[in-house]
């Protein structure tokens, strides 16, 4: 089975993509255990991230500036890259997958080449998504904070309303996980569990996980209203809409789904 992995930059995708890969899936080559996340190791798989960033135009970008393109289409150049990745990996593996939050943005040109396969989908609050981004260590940095929250509402606006269509649109069986909870509770993880169909190794490291209660922000706050007078749905909506999905599942899977918590 092919398993591909949909969320934000910083929402959880490298954690659900190294539990699946030190499952017996596989999530990319010259992935090294020995190397955490703060020094590169995002357990990616190069061919398909790259491809990703010139389906983009966006090799070399820093992921918040990348701003979703419209009309995306395939070169045939890409197509038979695209092609000659899936198909390299299905004969190679019996189970595998790849993750690149860009994926988001891109899947429905993967879709039209991938044979049958599972979408993980794991989202994150932006309160606590912003923690992540925001200048916390330079406070002479902090009058960037505004720029940057903006930045940050309208990629998460785009990854997260490309993730509600593709949820809206898929005939792929799919489980939306919830970040804080995959983290807190063992419920989530046995959801994920359920969904492949296999014991997971549980990689997480509760003690590395930050901002449990981030505290207001105004600059995002700020943002998130701005972003909803320019005409566009309310980040707060939209994080609604995921939790919606992350509870309504197809009836096929309801046997093999843990309860929703």
């Amino acid at each position: 089975m092919i398993y591909v992995v949909l969320g934000m930059h910083k929402s959880g995708t490298t954690l659900v993509s190294q539990i699946l890969h030190h499952s017996g899936i596989n999530m990319g080559e010259s992935i090294s255990a020995d190397v955490n996340y703060d020094q590169g190791n995002k357990y990616e798989r190069q061919a398909t991230l790259q491809l990703n960033q010139e389906i983009l135009s966006g090799t070399g970008v820093n992921s918040i500036d990348l701003t979703a393109p419209t009309g995306l289409q395939l070169s045939n150049n890409q197509r038979r890259q695209m092609m000659t990745i899936i198909g390299q990996l299905d004969k190679k593996y019996s189970d595998w997958g790849f993750k690149d939050p860009r994926t988001c943005l891109t899947y429905p040109l993967w879709a039209s080449e991938l044979p049958e396969h599972r979408l993980i989908v794991v989202y994150r609050s932006l309160d606590e998504l912003w923690q992540r981004y925001r200048y916390i260590e330079n406070p002479r940095a902090r009058y960037r904070d505004l720029s940057v929250a903006w930045k940050l509402v309208q990629r998460w606006h785009e990854y997260t309303a490309n993730i509600i269509a593709t949820l809206e649109q898929t005939s792929m069986e799919f489980v939306v996980l919830e970040y804080q909870r995959l983290m807190s509770t063992q419920a989530e993880f046995d959801r994920l569990q359920n969904f492949v169909g296999r014991p997971l190794t549980d990689m997480r490291r509760t003690d590395l996980y930050r901002h449990r209660q981030p505290p207001a922000s105004l600059p995002l706050q700020i943002s998130k209203w701005r972003l909803q007078r320019r005409g566009q749905t309310h980040p707060d909506a939209l994080a609604r809409q995921l939790a919606h999905f992350r509870q309504a599942r197809p009836a096929e899977l309801t046997n093999r789904m843990a309860p929703v918590t």
